[in-house]
C-alpha cells in the first residue's frame, strides 16, 4: 500500500503535471516495446535459419550414412553375384559346403593337378580378394548347413574353421535371424564368440546362397563391417555437426554412437525415434533427423539437444541483447535531450506569460529557430508589444482625456456670469455705437459657449461651424480682408470627431498665414473621402506666406516622431492635433502638412474611414 502510494505521488509530481516528461515517457516505452520486439523476431529468425541449416547439415550427414549402408548392402549382394558368375567358384563353393574339409581339400588338389594351371579358383582366395578390394570389411564367413560349420576370413588375413557341435542349433538359430533381419549384430545374437568378433559396433549382412539348379539353400554368406567406417563417413563431410549421430539395427541395438555413450547397448529411446522426425523427448529435449535405410532396414539419426543449441547461441543472444540495451538507450538519450531543448524552450515562454499576467509586459522570448515554437515566441512578443502600445495609446489617450475635462471643468465655474457679463459689454457696446465690438462680442462669446461644453465627441457640422465663427470673427477684425470657403459633402456631416480638431489648424493658418496687409487672403476647409487609403481627408489651406523650407522640414519631422523635443512652441497647436489623432484612431492616421513660399500651406487630417464607415 505504502509503495502504492509512492508511487502515485512520484508519477504525479514527475509526470501528471509535466506533459514532455509524459511524451518521454510513453516515446520510452514505444521505444523499449519496439526494439524488443524487434530483437525478439531477430533472435528468433537468426537462431531459426541456424538450426535449419544445423538441421540441414544433420540430415545431409544422415543420408551420408544411409547411402553408405544402403552401398554396404548392395556389395554384400554383389559378392554373391560374382559367385553365381564364376561357375567353377560357384561349384567349388557348393563342392565345399556339401561336403567335409578333407573331402573338399583332396577335390581342390585334384581339380588343380587336372587344371594345367597356376591360378586356382577356390572359395579361400575368392574371400581373401574382397577383403583386400573393400577395406571395410571386417570379416566374410561362410555358414553349411549340411555340414554345421562356419569358414571364416578376418581383415588381418587370418582364417579359421569352426566346427559346430553343441552350438549347431544356436548357431542356426541366429544365421536364420540374420537372414531375415538383413543387418544384425552378432553380438546380439550370441555368436560373436563364435565368429571371433570382439568389436561390439560391428554388424554383419547375411546372404543365401543356393544351388541354381535346385534352389536349395546350402549356406548363409556373412559379411561384417567395422563400426568405425562410418565415423569416416560422417568426416567427410567436411563440416564439425552439433549433436551426435546414431546408427541403430531395427530391435534398437546401437551400431554406432558417436558420443559413445550407448556403445555395445540398445538405445533407449530407439521407439521415439522411429515415432517422428522433428523436436523429440529424449535423455533431453532435442532436434531430431532420423531415416530408415530401405535395403538395411537400420535406423540412422542426427540428435541436435536443445541445450547444446541454447549454448552455441548464447553468445549471439548475449550480443542481440548488448545491441539491444545500447539501442534503446542511445534512442531514450537522444530524445531525452532533444525533449529538454523544447521543454527549456517551453519553459521560458510560460515564464514569460506568467510574468507577462503580472503585468510586465517589457518580456521577451529568444526567437530565431524557425519552428512552431518560435512562432509561438514571435507571437507573444507581438501581443506584448501591441499591448504596450495599446495601453499607451489608452493611458495616454485617457490622461489627457482627464486633463481635458479638468481644464473644462475650470473653465464652467460660473459660466452664467461670464455669458451675463459678455453679453452685457456687448449691449453697452450697442448702446454707444460700437457695432463691430458688439459683433465681435458676440461671436466671441458663441466661441466661448462651444469650447466649453462638456462633450469631447462632435459631429464634423458643428466643428466646421466653431471654425466658421471663428473665421467670422477675424473677419470683423480686418474689415474684409480675410476670407473663407468651407466644403462639406453632406454625407460627412454628420460623422463624428474629437472636439476642437480643425480650430487650431485654421487658427495656425491665420495667425503665421494670412497676410493682414492685404487683401484677397482666403482659407479653404475641404473634407472628402479616400477610397485609396480608407481615410476621410480634411485639409485646410491657405493662399499666404507658406513655410520656408528649413521650417516645414523642421515641421515635418516633428509630425514623423523626430526631433519633437526641439519643436518650437509655435507649432504646439499642430503637434497636439496630430498626436491626439495617433493615440485615439491608430499610427496609420494624422497631419500632413505641404507647402510653397509665397504660395500657401496646406494641412491635411487623415482620419479612419472604410466603405463609407467612419470610425470616430
Amino acid at each position: 500500500m505504502i509503495a502504492t502510494s509512492r508511487l502515485s505521488e512520484f508519477y504525479f509530481i514527475f509526470f501528471r503535471s509535466r506533459l514532455f516528461n509524459q511524451i518521454l515517457l510513453i516515446f520510452s516505452g514505444i521505444t523499449i516495446v519496439t526494439f524488443c520486439s524487434m530483437a525478439v523476431l531477430v533472435y528468433k529468425y537468426s537462431t531459426n535459419s541456424l538450426l535449419q541449416k544445423e538441421l540441414g547439415s544433420q540430415r545431409q550427414a544422415v543420408d551420408s550414412v544411409t547411402r553408405y549402408l544402403d552401398r554396404q548392402s548392395d556389395q554384400s549382394q554383389e559378392i554373391v553375384f560374382q559367385l553365381y558368375q564364376n561357375q567353377t567358384l560357384l561349384n567349388d563353393m557348393l563342392f565345399f559346403l556339401r561336403n567335409d574339409v578333407q573331402l573338399y581339400i583332396q577335390n581342390r588338389f585334384n581339380k588343380y593337378i587336372a587344371s594345367n594351371s597356376s591360378v586356382d579358383t577356390n572359395v579361400e582366395t575368392f574371400m581373401r580378394t574382397q577383403l583386400e578390394h573393400d577395406s571395410d570389411i571386417l570379416q566374410i564367413a561362410l555358414y553349411s548347413r549340411k555340414m554345421s560349420f562356419i569358414f571364416i576370413m578376418n581383415k588381418d588375413k587370418t582364417q579359421n574353421l569352426r566346427m559346430l557341435k553343441d552350438e549347431s542349433q544356436t548357431v542356426a538359430e541366429a544365421v536364420n535371424m540374420l537372414r531375415l533381419e538383413k543387418i544384425s549384430s552378432a553380438h546380439t545374437l550370441g555368436i560373436a564368440s563364435i565368429l571371433g568378433l570382439s568389436k561390439t559396433g560391428a554388424y554383419t549382412f547375411a546372404q543365401d546362397l543356393n544351388d541354381p539348379d535346385t534352389l536349395q539353400t546350402d549356406g548363409v554368406l556373412l559379411v561384417t563391417y567395422q563400426p568405425d567406417s562410418i565415423r569416416r563417413v560422417l568426416d567427410m563431410s567436411g563440416e564439425e555437426l552439433m549433436g551426435h549421430s546414431l546408427v541403430l539395427f531395427p530391435n534398437g541395438q546401437v551400431i554406432y554412437d558417436s558420443t559413445h555413450r550407448y556403445d555395445g547397448t540398445k538405445y533407449p529411446y530407439a521407439e521415439q525415434l522411429k515415432a517422428s522426425s522433428g523436436f523429440s523427448r529424449l535423455d533431453e529435449k532435442s532436434y531430431t533427423s532420423t531415416v530408415r535405410s530401405a535395403k538395411s532396414n537400420a535406423l540412422i539419426s542426427g540428435i541436435v539437444p536443445l541445450s547444446e543449441l541454447e549454448h552455441r547461441y548464447s553468445h549471439f543472444r548475449n550480443k542481440v541483447i548488448s545491441i539491444t540495451g545500447i539501442g534503446i538507450a542511445l534512442t531514450i538519450m537522444f530524445s531525452y535531450i532533444a525533449m529538454y531543448r523544447y521543454s527549456k524552450r517551453t519553459r521560458e515562454i510560460v515564464k514569460a506569460m506568467k510574468l507577462a499576467q503580472h503585468g510586465n509586459l517589457t518580456v521577451r522570448v529568444p526567437t530565431g529557430r524557425n519552428d512552431e515554437l518560435d512562432d509561438i515566441s514571435r507571437s507573444f512578443n507581438r501581443m506584448c508589444e501591441e499591448l504596450m502600445s495599446h495601453i499607451d495609446q489608452v493611458y495616454v489617450a485617457d490622461i489627457k482625456q482627464k486633463q481635458a475635462e479638468l481644464i473644462a471643468f475650470q473653465a464652467q465655474i460660473n459660466p452664467h456670469f461670464l455669458y451675463n457679463t459678455l453679453e452685457a459689454i456687448r449691449m453697452s457696446a450697442l448702446k454707444n455705437g460700437a457695432d463691430v465690438a458688439g459683433e465681435m462680442l458676440y461671436l466671441l462669446g458663441m466661441l466661448f459657449r462651444y469650447a466649453v461644453k462638456p462633450e469631447t465627441s462632435v459631429t464634423l457640422e458643428e466643428e466646421t461651424d466653431y471654425c466658421r465663427q471663428f473665421l467670422e470673427l477675424y473677419r470683423v477684425r480686418y474689415k474684409d480682408k480675410i476670407d473663407y470657403r468651407i466644403a462639406i459633402e453632406d454625407g460627412f456631416r454628420k460623422f463624428r470627431v474629437f472636439k476642437l480638431l480643425l480650430q487650431p489648424l485654421v487658427e495656425n493658418a491665420i495667425v503665421h498665414g494670412i497676410r493682414t496687409a492685404r487683401a484677397g487672403n482666403i482659407i479653404v476647409i475641404h473634407a472628402f473621402a479616400d477610397e485609396a487609403s480608407s481615410s476621410l481627408v480634411v485639409e485646410v489651406s491657405d493662399n499666404g506666406t507658406g513655410i520656408k523650407p528649413e521650417r516645414l522640414r523642421s515641421l515635418q519631422d516633428m509630425l514623423a516622431g523626430q526631433g519633437k523635443a526641439n519643436a518650437p512652441s509655435s507649432s504646439l497647436g499642430l503637434r497636439n492635433v496630430h498626436e491626439r489623432i495617433r493615440l485615439i484612431y491608430g499610427e496609420r492616421y494624422g497631419l500632413e502638412i505641404a507647402s510653397r513660399p509665397n504660395e500657401g500651406t496646406l494641412v491635411r487630417a487623415r482620419l479612419p474611414y472604410e466603405g463609407g464607415i467612419f470610425h470616430a
